[in-house]
């Protein structure tokens, strides 16, 4: 996970299309982006070539597998991690509350938890990843 969205923001970047609420995050160390990347061990230069010079997505994943950055291990570590992102102890921790300060100020939902709930909420769909029926179950 995260990678199809990256590579998305990769190109509205290259097309100058990329939302101006994007712009600050994209590739920022203490972001999503920069944890997906450190954790693999990849550059923004690195996934901009990859994305610049692939006709598709697979190819652009064949580029970063061909690099050696993406093997099953790697990828398993973070599928592991990334929910956890933003979460107390995880990588992502004091980004997620600035955003939540700054950001998303009106957004006490308390399933909103990691990165990912925080972008589910603010794009409107995290009632399909953390049903309200489950708010008593996870208190």
């Amino acid at each position: 996970m995260w990678l199809p969205r990256l590579v998305d923001k990769c190109r509205l970047h290259f097309a100058g299309t990329l939302p101006a609420d994007f712009q600050l995050p994209f590739c920022h160390p203490l972001a999503t982006d920069g944890a997906f990347l450190a954790h693999f061990g990849l550059t923004k230069e690195e996934v901009l070539a990859a994305v610049a010079s692939a006709p598709d997505d697979a190819a652009v994943v064949a580029a970063l597998v061909a690099r050696g950055a993406l093997t099953p291990e790697r990828i398993a570590a973070w599928n592991a991690l990334a929910p956890n992102l933003g979460r107390p102890g995880f990588p992502c921790e004091k980004s997620l509350a600035w955003a939540r300060r700054n950001l998303y100020p009106s957004g006490t939902d308390p399933r909103v938890d990691s990165v990912f709930t925080a972008i589910a909420w603010d794009e409107g769909f995290l009632d399909e990843i953390v049903p309200r029926t489950s708010d008593a179950a996870r208190q």
